[in-house]
């Protein structure tokens, strides 16, 4: 078991690097693959420890370019969303929350390839409703990321706020999901050397990461990156 906690921890820093560099794709990445290596609802569990350390890091890092009234506004509202999603995860099945979470990374998918994003005007109505669903979903899924990543974008904000924001808006809700997985024993003592590499893991691709940016374009590492979440979706449906 300790060689597959390792091995979860090396690709928690793979995945932390990539989302060090796009601003997200840590957990569509670590959950679906790390679903192979440990099961889902303890993958979910040990991924919000990794998700903690490398938002609280890309906030830091990025903090002069957020937006913080819109951060707060999504905090707030995504925190008891988050806690209730949580909450039904210890519930249901695990097969079935592998399966949506392929399909969450397929839809992304489709939606980005042929650009059929909706375009809408994001205002206060639609990030209160959008907060809402990121938290629910990050909660019962593992993540939301993918509600947050359409409202930023039809923002138009700049890639600094965008990985600023995306950090930001996801640290609570992160505690959240952690304080309902440590009373739901998802969590325990026994992986705590496993959480510390994690979180090792996550700071360190933060800034590995930036290195990383100035040496590889971003539609290589782009078109990348959508192989490999093409790969996990499917593993994760099939």
């Amino acid at each position: 078991m300790e060689i597959t906690y390792l091995l979860f921890i090396l690709l928690g820093f793979g995945s932390a690097l990539v989302s060090a560099v796009f601003g997200f794709g840590t957990a569509l990445i670590l959950l679906s693959l790390g679903s192979y290596l440990l099961p889902i609802k303890e993958t979910i569990a040990l991924a919000t420890v990794l998700f903690i350390a490398s938002t609280v890091t890309k906030t830091v890092v990025f903090g002069k370019h957020i937006d913080w009234k819109l951060v707060g506004i999504m905090s707030v509202i995504s925190v008891p969303f988050a806690y209730i999603g949580a909450e039904l995860l210890y519930d249901l099945p695990g097969e079935l929350l592998k399966r949506c979470l392929g399909g969450t990374i397929l839809v992304y998918l489709l939606l980005e390839r042929y650009q059929w994003f909706p375009r809408v005007k994001v205002g206060t109505t639609g990030i209160v409703l959008g907060s809402a669903a990121y938290g629910f979903m990050s909660g019962l899924l593992g993540s939301g990321n993918i509600v947050k990543v359409m409202i930023f974008r039809e923002m138009k904000i700049s890639k600094e706020s965008f990985i600023g924001a995306m950090a930001a808006t996801s640290v609570l809700t992160n505690v959240a999901k952690l304080n309902s997985y440590s009373t739901t024993d998802l969590l325990d003592v026994t992986q705590i050397w496993a959480m510390v590499g994690l979180v090792f893991s996550a700071v360190s691709a933060v800034f590995i990461g930036r290195l990383f940016l100035r040496k590889i374009t971003v539609s290589q590492f782009q078109n990348g990156l959508q192989l490999v979440l093409f790969a996990s979706a499917a593993g994760l449906l099939l």
